[in-house]
């Protein structure tokens, strides 16, 4: 089966997915879809009353690997523990976490879970009524296997449910946890564009999408970061596990700095505004011209950098000029500001999902093309 690869981060990684008998079992073949977008194996393990909900032979043209249905013996998921690299139950019944929590091994998904304890990575997506979820003895076994080091992903609360999380978050927790990378950094990422106010309905802003931020970002979490993102407006869509905080106009992000501060680095391909105006109050009557001044706004690199000591990484876009010009002002804006590194582009360059920068840290040049996500995580590779 060929699928677009979203990325590399789990190329030759074999995960054993485990599927209880929960109504959200009937995600599990998009689950499987989504973990190999990004080069995962996965090898499927359910209970009986999963297959009561989902067709195993789904999960096998799925993932192009047979299903463990049956308990086949010990030495068997022995080895397909010792083979694997994580094993992720998801669903998981609160049956399932009671079971797993004392020990009771009944099932292929419990008895891979008992070989796998403390070997392998384990996380648990549970997915039941919220009467269940909050029940005091299931919130005891959860706990109990805390204990021990399995990773619990949260459910989404709705309609007194406590329903599976979405696959992308699945996912996203899968890679977080087979990659250390970034573990116990603390990156502070902004991105879109913000806008200035002409009167109470009009705005000046530009045509920044924000997807660079949003790679970035959604990299930065792949590979065990801690992420505070900031964002504008933006023309794309933020995974759902990416949490975020807004910014309106450049004031509003000047606000933020004193928790920027909190992080140790700062990374910012944010198209904010180089001009601000006087706002009206009201709206603009349209039936007549009128003339408006435009000031340049302040530079927030340059306010950022009076107030922060950590690592700051800048953007530096121009349109339609050579290439030994662009690098000139970039390196010059580097140097105003005393940036740690600045990463320029000619928007020329730039289309969905593509693009093409060069990288400066000291005097050391890197140029990148190809994927935005690619050349986001390259970029992440290189922050000193």
């Amino acid at each position: 089966m060929e699928f677009n690869l979203k990325s590399s981060l789990l190329r030759d990684k074999k995960v054993i997915l485990g599927v209880t008998g929960s109504i959200s079992a009937v995600e599990s073949v998009k689950l499987i879809h989504e973990l190999r977008r990004h080069g995962a194996e996965v090898f499927p393990v359910v209970t009986e009353s999963a297959k009561k909900i989902i067709n195993p032979s789904s999960l096998e043209y799925a993932s192009e690997n047979k299903v463990v249905e049956e308990l086949t013996g010990a030495i068997e998921h022995v080895r397909l523990v010792e083979d694997s690299d994580i094993f992720l139950v998801a669903p998981s019944t609160a049956n399932t976490i009671s079971k797993m929590a004392h020990g009771i091994d009944d099932s292929p998904v419990t008895s891979v879970f008992s070989n796998a304890l403390e070997k392998i990575p384990v996380v648990v997506v549970p997915a039941m009524h919220l009467n269940m979820y909050t029940n005091p003895i299931i919130v005891k076994n959860i706990e109990i296997l805390k204990s021990y080091g399995v990773l619990f992903l949260e459910p989404q609360i709705e309609e007194a449910k406590a329903k599976i999380a979405d696959v992308q978050s699945i996912t996203a927790e899968v890679i977080r946890v087979l990659h250390n990378e970034l573990k116990g950094r603390k990156i502070c990422v902004i991105g879109g564009s913000s806008y200035e106010s002409i009167d109470d309905v009009r705005v000046i802003t530009n045509n920044s999408t924000g997807e660079t931020a949003v790679d970035i970002a959604m990299m930065a979490y792949y590979l065990g970061a801690e992420v505070k993102f900031l964002l504008g407006n933006v023309k794309v869509e933020v995974p759902s596990f990416l949490k975020f905080e807004r910014f309106t106009n450049l004031a509003s992000l000047v606000s933020k700095i004193d928790s920027i501060k909190k992080s140790d680095t700062v990374i910012v391909p944010a198209a904010l505004s180089d001009f601000t105006t006087e706002k009206s109050k009201g709206k603009k009557p349209t039936d007549r011209p009128f003339t408006m001044t435009l000031k340049p706004a302040p530079k927030f690199l340059k306010l950022l950098r009076e107030k922060y000591t950590g690592i700051i990484v800048g953007f530096k876009a121009e349109f339609g000029i050579p290439k030994k010009e662009l690098l000139s002002r970039a390196k010059k804006r580097m140097l105003e500001y005393s940036l740690n590194m600045m990463v320029a582009n000619d928007l020329r360059d730039v289309r969905q999902g593509i693009t093409k920068v060069t990288v400066l840290s000291g005097e050391k040049e890197t140029e990148l093309e190809g994927d935005k996500i690619d050349v986001a995580k390259r970029i992440l590779e290189l922050l000193p």
